[in-house]
């Protein structure tokens, strides 16, 4: 925003979500079906609706290792994100606001081509309401502390597509490999997605009735009700992580109580 709260409009971010949409469907389309075969042999037998689930996964992996990284290092590094958490000129979040963009248009793309094995209608709305909040933060460059703090949570995803690889690789879910992953699963996800919503929401409250949040207009109520709508999914996914996790635990005892007597 200008000096005079004049809004502007900085379009250049659009080329690296172009970028990034182009470098995901390549990697998507060519490098992962390569390297997969090479790393686990157990790819080539695959059948094909797994093969596309599994490359979009990787794509998945890659994207969320990335922009939880950039993240993590604007936390850490750029004290002014916390001090202007709506208007401050955070570059760095503003790019990996365009590489999200990027992924998700090339999540959409390939969904749209394999609508019939991988699209579901729930991920449709969940990338273009995702977009449509994202566009802003990198061509406005609003909202940056909170569009970093909620990227964040990407630092779980890694973990859930890990289980899906070990599930269709034949991995036995009572298995050592199987049950760290699903600890550390849960753990992760409860300290990006869950333990950090108190600070958060305390943050939000802590700008409300502010110049600079009134100026947001309606974007002021797409960063609550929107993100009341993401927390109470995260909570109810992470109950269910709980809940497989203890289920895996006690058959795991009972196994080895079994095998003692």
């Amino acid at each position: 925003m200008s000096s005079s709260g004049d809004i502007i409009w900085d379009t250049s971010y659009f080329r690296a979500a172009c970028l990034s949409c182009v470098a995901f469907l390549i990697i998507y389309k060519y490098v992962s079906p390569i390297l997969s075969a090479f790393v686990f042999p157990g790819y080539l037998h695959l059948h094909t609706e797994k093969k596309i689930d599994w490359n979009t996964r990787v794509i998945s992996s890659i994207h969320a290792a990335v922009v939880s990284s950039m993240c993590a290092y604007t936390l850490l590094y750029d004290a002014g994100l916390s001090k202007d958490p709506i208007w401050w000129d955070a570059p760095v979040v503003r790019t990996s606001c365009a590489i999200v963009v990027g992924y998700m248009v090339a999540d959409l793309i390939i969904m749209t081509v394999h609508y019939k094995t991988i699209g579901e209608v729930f991920y449709f709305f969940h990338h273009g309401a995702s977009i449509y909040a994202y566009v802003y933060v990198m061509t406005i460059g609003v909202l940056p502390y909170f569009a970093n703090y909620r990227l964040i949570a990407e630092f779980s995803t890694p973990f859930v597509n890990q289980r899906w690889f070990l599930d269709v690789l034949g991995y036995e879910k009572k298995s050592s490999l199987f049950v760290v992953n699903g600890i550390v699963m849960t753990i992760v996800f409860f300290l990006v997605r869950v333990a950090c919503m108190p600070l958060y929401w305390y943050k939000v409250y802590s700008v409300c009735g502010t110049h600079s949040f009134i100026t947001l207009g309606h974007m002021r109520y797409v960063l609550v009700f929107t993100c009341v709508v993401l927390d109470s999914i995260n909570l109810y996914w992470f109950y269910r992580m709980c809940a497989g996790v203890r289920k895996v635990l006690t058959s795991h005892d009972k196994n080895r109580n079994i095998k003692t007597q």
